[in-house]
C-alpha cells in the first residue's frame, strides 16, 4: 500500500515522469486540467502524480510535527514509487512543489533513480508572503486577516474542502529547499521553466545558477497561466525524451494503492 494517493496515466511501460503539484492544489488540478499530463502521455511517457500530504486525496496523511514537510514528503514519494514499480524517473515540481522535487533529486535512496529534474515557476526563495498571518488563519478560521494578498492565499487553500488546513499551515512554515551545496552537487540535467509574466522570472536565474547543468526557458503566461501553455508541456516532453531510456511502471490507473 502507498502512503500517498497517486494519479497515474500515460503509457504502461514508458519513461516515468513524476509530477509534483504546488501548495494548496492537487495532482488533478495542476497537471490534468492544465493539459500537461495529456501532453506527456501523448509523447509516450508514463505519468505519476501524487497528492501531497494534507492535500486532496492525501488529506489524511499528516506530516510529523517535527519534520520538514518537503524532505519528509520526498521520502514518502520514494517509498511509494518503489511500491508502484518505478525504478527510474524524471521529477517535475511546480512552484511550492519545487522543494519536494529538489529533495527527490538529491536523495541517496537507491530504490528509485532520478535522472532529470524539471522546476516550473520556481526561484531561489521558498517562503510565501504573509506566512504567519496565513498559517494562523488556516489553523483558526476566526482569525482576522487584513492584507488582501494574504486573504487571497487563504481562499486558494480553502477552496478544496478536502484539504487538511493545519497541515497546509505546516507546509508554509517549515518547507525548505535542499541545501545549496546538495543542489550544486547534482550532475543530472535540470530544466527550469517560468512564465513570461511570472513574478518569479526575475529570480529564476539565481536558482538556475545553483545547478551544475541547468537551462532556463520562458513560456507564455503568468505564474498559474504558464501551466496551461502548450509550450510548457512540449518543453518538458522534449527534455525527458531526449535524456532517458525506458523505465517500468505499473498499468495506467487512478488509484491509491
Amino acid at each position: 500500500m502507498t502512503i500517498l494517493s497517486w494519479h497515474r496515466g500515460g503509457v504502461d511501460r514508458g519513461v516515468a515522469v513524476v509530477l509534483v503539484h504546488t501548495w494548496g492544489s492537487d495532482g488533478i488540478e495542476d497537471w490534468d486540467r492544465t493539459g500537461v499530463a495529456q501532453t506527456l502521455a501523448q509523447a509516450g511517457l508514463a505519468v505519476v502524480a501524487p497528492d501531497l500530504p494534507g492535500h486532496g486525496e492525501s488529506a489524511d496523511v499528516l506530516v510529523p510535527p517535527e519534520a520538514e514537510p518537503a524532505k519528509w514528503t520526498a521520502h514518502a514519494c520514494l517509498h511509494d514509487l518503489d511500491r508502484l514499480g518505478v525504478r527510474r524517473c524524471t521529477v517535475v515540481g511546480y512552484a511550492g512543489g519545487g522543494p519536494v522535487a529538489g529533495h527527490l533529486a538529491t536523495s541517496d535512496d537507491e530504490r528509485v533513480r532520478v535522472d532529470q529534474l524539471v522546476l516550473v515557476g520556481c526561484d531561489d526563495l521558498v517562503e510565501e508572503p504573509h506566512t504567519t498571518a496565513v498559517a494562523a488563519a488556516l489553523r483558526h478560521p476566526g482569525a482576522r486577516v487584513w492584507h488582501p494578498e494574504a486573504a487571497e492565499i487563504i481562499a486558494f487553500a480553502r477552496r478544496d474542502r478536502r484539504h487538511e488546513l493545519g497541515t497546509l499551515a505546516q507546509w508554509l512554515e517549515r518547507r525548505r529547499w535542499p541545501a545549496a551545496p546538495r543542489l550544486g552537487a547534482l550532475r543530472m540535467p535540470v530544466l527550469l521553466a517560468v512564465g513570461a509574466a511570472d513574478p518569479h522570472r526575475r529570480r529564476a536565474p539565481r536558482l538556475a545558477q545553483l545547478f551544475h547543468d541547468a537551462r532556463l526557458v520562458t513560456v507564455p503566461g503568468d505564474h498559474r497561466g504558464a501551466l496551461s501553455s502548450p509550450e510548457l508541456g512540449r518543453h518538458i516532453a522534449d527534455f525527458v525524451c531526449g535524456g532517458m531510456s525506458p523505465a517500468v511502471t505499473g498499468s495506467p490507473a487512478r488509484q491509491r494503492s
